[in-house]
C-alpha cells in the first residue's frame, strides 16, 4: 500500500511501518524534489551569478600607467567601470601656476558623467592631456613621463 502520510513542506512520501512503498512513490518524490530544487537553484533573484561573484570577490581594480603626452589616450581595463578615479602620483589633485589650474586628478561615474579629462568607455577609460590652458584650466592626465594611478570599481 502506498503511503497516506506526507511531509509538510514538499508533500513527499512519509511511509508508516505498515506501508509498502512502490516505485511510483519514489518517482513522484524525485519529481517533486527535482522541480523544487531545480527552481530554487535557477532563481537569480536569490542566487548570485558568476559575474556578481567576481564583483564581490574583486569589487575594484587598481592600476598604474605612465603618461605618453598624447592629447587623448584609451586605457583598457577589460570591463566598463561604474566609478573610476585617476590621479597623478606625487602632486596635489589641482596645482596653480602662472594663472593656470593644472588638473591632476579626475573621476567618472557610468551614466552620470565625469569630471574634465576623463570618460568611461565600454572596456575602460579615456584620459586627456591639454597642450595649453583653456579658460584657466589645463588637464594633465596623460603628461609625458608622469605616473598615474587608476582605481576602477566594477
Amino acid at each position: 500500500m502506498a503511503t497516506s502520510n506526507y511531509t509538510p513542506n514538499l508533500h513527499l512520501s512519509a511511509w508508516a511501518d505498515s506501508d509498502r512503498p512502490k516505485r511510483a512513490d519514489f518517482v513522484s518524490d524525485n519529481n517533486i524534489i527535482d522541480t523544487q530544487l531545480g527552481g530554487h537553484v535557477a532563481n537569480n533573484n536569490i542566487h548570485v551569478t558568476s559575474q556578481e561573484k567576481a564583483k564581490i570577490a574583486e569589487p575594484f581594480v587598481s592600476s598604474l600607467y605612465s603618461g605618453s603626452g598624447e592629447s587623448s589616450r584609451a586605457i583598457n581595463l577589460g570591463f566598463q567601470p561604474k566609478t573610476v578615479f585617476v590621479y597623478k602620483r606625487g602632486v596635489p589633485f589641482v596645482t596653480y601656476s602662472g594663472g593656470v589650474n593644472n588638473v591632476n586628478a579626475a573621476c567618472g561615474f557610468y551614466g552620470n558623467g565625469a569630471s574634465v579629462g576623463i570618460s568611461i568607455t565600454s572596456n575602460g577609460i579615456n584620459v586627456s592631456q591639454s597642450a595649453q590652458a583653456s579658460d584657466g584650466v589645463k588637464v594633465c592626465l596623460n603628461e609625458s613621463g608622469s605616473q598615474y594611478t587608476i582605481i576602477a570599481f566594477k
